[in-house]
């Protein structure tokens, strides 16, 4: 269960920093950009809130501190407050708040009296029934790429977002999929590594998130787009008052394997 515990605690950190905001004109004015996920893997959970610069400013985009930040648990009507960071500005990280599925979480952050909201259920979990490898080659080079197996349930309308880490680091792409050609199939679905190469005793461990259609969307976007920073276009945020970026409910299975 640690290991699930790290895993997500990694999908989160990973998710904070890729840059997935539109290049800003020069004279556009600052947003407000915040990323959280409530998954069913336990506390603690991080909301990060940052701004957007302009376009010619420093390639950082500066921390929100002081923020009220807050989760609804609608399902059993209790609040938690998320708490800022001592060592890590603008990242408010929670208390007692464990995730469960088929509840639906309502994020409130208050910065500088606007206020921001967010609304996500957590879907039931599919777990997947394995990793394996395929190979395919690229201008004569044979790439060795992980492929996730799993039984996606009939009936049911399904979102997935894949992630990946060779040997503990994170590969910094995302990888969206629904069931609209697939409801009900038994799904082996390859995640493309565009420059990174499986080695011999490599070890890759698959996130894959259960997540509602809201975040499906943005990362579906995302990818798209390149899945990393630089992208042309903002994803569509499930957040209010014009802020960037997603607040979501998933439920998370994570896997192992050495090549």
């Amino acid at each position: 269960m640690k290991t699930i515990f790290t895993s997500v605690l990694l999908l989160t950190l990973l998710i904070g920093c890729t840059k997935n905001i539109d290049v800003q004109l020069r004279s556009a004015p600052s947003q407000i950009v915040i990323q959280g996920t409530i998954t069913n893997g336990g506390d603690p959970y991080y909301i990060r809130i940052n701004r957007t610069v302009p376009f010619d400013a420093e390639n950082t985009y500066p921390a929100v501190s002081g923020a009220g930040v807050y989760v609804l648990d609608s399902t059993d009507n209790k609040l938690y407050r998320f708490y800022e960071s001592p060592i890590d500005a603008g990242v408010y990280i929670s208390a007692y708040l464990v995730g469960q599925m088929g509840h639906t979480y309502k994020m409130y952050v208050n910065i500088d009296g606007e206020e921001y909201i967010a609304t996500s259920t957590m879907p039931n979990l599919v777990t997947m029934k394995g990793i394996s490898f395929t190979q395919t080659k690229i201008l004569e080079e044979t790439r060795n790429l992980p492929q996730v197996n799993f039984q996606d349930p009939p009936n049911v309308k399904n979102y997935y977002v894949f992630s990946l880490l060779v040997n503990d680091v994170p590969y910094q792409a995302f990888y969206a999929l629904d069931d609209r050609l697939s409801d009900g199939n038994f799904v082996r679905h390859q995640l493309y590594m565009d420059s990174a190469y499986i080695q011999k005793e490599d070890v890759v461990k698959v996130i894959m998130a259960n997540v509602d259609r809201n975040i499906y969307n943005y990362f579906n976007v995302l990818q798209a787009n390149g899945g990393t920073s630089g992208t042309p276009s903002n994803p569509p945020s499930n957040i209010s008052n014009g802020a960037l970026g997603y607040f979501g409910a998933s439920s998370v299975d994570v896997r192992s394997i050495q090549f």
